[in-house]
C-alpha cells in the first residue's frame, strides 16, 4: 500500500504513504503504552522536541549543536565524550527520574493505572456507596 506512485498522482501517493506511516508508528507507540500499563509499570513519553537529547549532554546538561553525521557526543562544555544514542538515552533517562525539571520548565506526563474490569466495578461500586453515604 505505500509503494511509490506513478504518472500525474504522485505527490498525492507520497502524502498518503506519509500519513499511513505516521499512523503505524502511533498505533505502535500507543499498543506499546497499553501493554505497559496492563503489566503494572510506567508509561512516560519524553517531550523531546523541548528536552533535545541527541543535542544536550548526560553530564552538564548544556545543548550542543550536530548533524546526523555525527555520531559521537563530544559536550565543549565539560569534555564528556560518548556514543550519540547512549548519551541520549541517558539524558531521557535522568528527565524520567525527575532531574533538571525545573531548568527545562517540563514535567512528564501522567500515567494511568489500568486494573481489570473486576477491579474497576469494585471502585465505581465504592464511589456509589460514598455518594450514597454523604447525601444520607
Amino acid at each position: 500500500m505505500t509503494r511509490k506512485g506513478k504518472g500525474k498522482r504522485k505527490r498525492q501517493k507520497a502524502g498518503l504513504n506519509r500519513s499511513l506511516l505516521d499512523v503505524a508508528i502511533g498505533m505502535t507507540k500507543d499498543a506499546i503504552k497499553y501493554k505497559v500499563i496492563e503489566a503494572g509499570g510506567v508509561y512516560l513519553e519524553a517531550p523531546t522536541q523541548k528536552l533535545k537529547p541527541t543535542q544536550r549532554c548526560a553530564k552538564c546538561w548544556e545543548t550542543t549543536k550536530k548533524t546526523l553525521s555525527d555520531r559521537i557526543h563530544v559536550c565543549q562544555h565539560c569534555g564528556y565524550q560518548q556514543d550519540r544514542d547512549i548519551n541520549a538515552a541517558q539524558v531521557m533517562l535522568a528527565w524520567a527520574r525527575g532531574q533538571e525539571l525545573a531548568s527545562l520548565d517540563v514535567e512528564p506526563s501522567s500515567s494511568t493505572n489500568c486494573g481489570s474490569m473486576r477491579q474497576l466495578g469494585a471502585l465505581k461500586r465504592q464511589k456509589r456507596r460514598v455518594q450514597r453515604s454523604d447525601t444520607a
